[in-house]
């Protein structure tokens, strides 16, 4: 819940020229295809977002923040570690673990992420930072980024045959995210993947060596209490190649007897022919003294395949 989590972090100066290049960056049109789209593609992380059909950027406030919003760390209000795992569409496995913590007035996040197999092997490491912000006239807001690294192997089934292409591929990303505090019970967030980003392919079946980028995404949200147990969050992500899609993200999250959640949600593209998806969730947590832990899962209805997302945190 929005009104779960606070913290108190030192006051930081704002720096208006960071703010305004950020905001440039992002909103500027791609207007050309997307390199690599099927590589490292975003499958939506953690079964609490998913159960809210991925309606997360402006609700981010735990260590699922890292995937969705690391500006959303700056509001932790405990110590989070979780982990998740799913076979996205029944085919390709996908495990996770992040870590999102507070030290001397300071949020920061450590993540893995895996998938795939020998076939396309697939890992992404993460270190996150985030930290509150107190603008000129608009008040509080938080600031958070993320530095990764990406690693993949191709063609290591033997099965493959003897032709087929093998090799590494790795490089770097840049995520930053923004969040703005309206009231109490209203944020704003915009998170940008990828803003900067590059891989490099070695292919040695062929001998070759190229680059290529991860298709960067941009992503606006709002999240309200309504009441003080129920949520409501909706998400619009901007297409910014001329063969991706506008899409949008809504979903909420009743709470019921202080421990359990339960969450629905809904996303699809903003394409001639709608391609919409459902989510239905549950969260349990138990929480006494400074010790919790917490259950989540989700079930994604989709026309493919369903999917469902398990995800066990601990809270300290």
């Amino acid at each position: 819940m929005l009104t779960d989590y606070k913290i108190t972090h030192a006051k930081i100066p704002f720096s208006r020229l960071l703010m305004w290049s950020w905001v440039v960056c992002c909103l500027f049109q791609w207007p050309v295809r997307a390199d690599i789209p099927a590589a490292f593609v975003d499958i939506g992380f953690g079964a609490r977002p998913m159960g809210m059909g991925g309606a997360f950027t402006a609700v981010a406030a735990d260590a699922n923040a890292i995937f969705w919003n690391p500006a959303g760390l700056a509001l932790l209000r405990k110590n989070h570690f979780t982990i998740m795992h799913t076979k996205q569409l029944d085919l390709i496995p996908y495990n996770l673990g992040a870590y999102a913590f507070r030290a001397g007035g300071h949020t920061a996040g450590v993540a893995f992420l895996t998938s795939g197999n020998d076939v396309l092997r697939e890992t992404s490491l993460f270190v996150s930072y985030a930290a509150r912000l107190e603008l000129p006239i608009l008040g509080r807001a938080y600031l958070g980024g993320n530095l990764r690294y990406r690693n993949a192997t191709f063609g290591q089934n033997e099965d493959g045959g003897q032709n087929r292409s093998q090799g590494s591929a790795d490089g770097f990303g840049v995520d930053l995210g923004l969040i703005y505090q309206i009231g109490k019970r209203t944020r704003a967030g915009i998170f940008c993947r990828d803003m900067i980003n590059n891989m490099t392919y070695h292919n040695t079946t062929r001998n070759t060596v190229y680059a290529e980028r991860v298709p960067t995404t941009l992503t606006g949200g709002i999240a309200s209490q309504l009441k003080e147990n129920i949520l409501f969050a909706a998400d619009f992500e901007k297409g910014l190649y001329s063969d991706t899609y506008n899409k949008i993200h809504i979903g909420g999250d009743v709470r019921l007897l202080r421990v359990l959640h339960l969450r629905s949600g809904l996303w699809q593209n903003m394409a001639k022919e709608l391609n919409r998806n459902y989510s239905l969730g549950f969260g349990i947590e138990f929480v006494k003294s400074r010790l919790g832990v917490q259950f989540d899962f989700a079930y994604l209805i989709n026309d493919l395949a369903n999917s469902p997302r398990i995800s066990l945190s601990l809270l300290h």
